[in-house]
């Protein structure tokens, strides 16, 4: 599957120029099938910290294979929802900046959030 537009320039005898496009209509679907999927994630999410934190994610940006990993390390017991709130923010956003490649918490879910989109959009 040729993934570009492609041109092709003519002239004829007259010196008048034509141009045919071709690859259009494959790009046509694929801008469709991006709408679709644009359209499907529109609005609030819900999506596990497995799923935003992809093993790729976290061996990518940081020293843990997984976000498994990266809780258990660090100074906190980390296993429901209520757990993970009770962190204090300076703390936990020191942690994020001495172990990944970010400077704060917001910052490193931003950039899963980002990847975890553009994953929803080419599916």
């Amino acid at each position: 599957m040729n993934d570009a537009l492609s041109f092709i320039y003519m002239c004829d005898e007259r010196g008048h120029m034509s141009v045919e496009i071709k690859g259009f209509e494959e790009l046509a679907g694929k801008l469709d099938r991006l709408a679709e999927n644009a359209d499907s994630i529109d609005g609030e999410n819900t999506v596990s910290f497995d799923e935003l934190f992809t093993p790729e994610f976290m061996q990518t940006y940081t020293e843990y294979d997984s976000i498994e990993s990266f809780f258990g390390q660090s100074r906190w017991t980390v296993e429901t929802q209520d757990d993970f709130k009770h962190i204090p923010e300076d703390d936990f956003d020191r942690y994020v900046d001495d172990h990944t490649g970010f400077n704060s918490w917001e910052a490193m879910l931003s950039a899963a959030a980002r990847e975890w989109t553009t994953r929803q959009l080419s599916a």
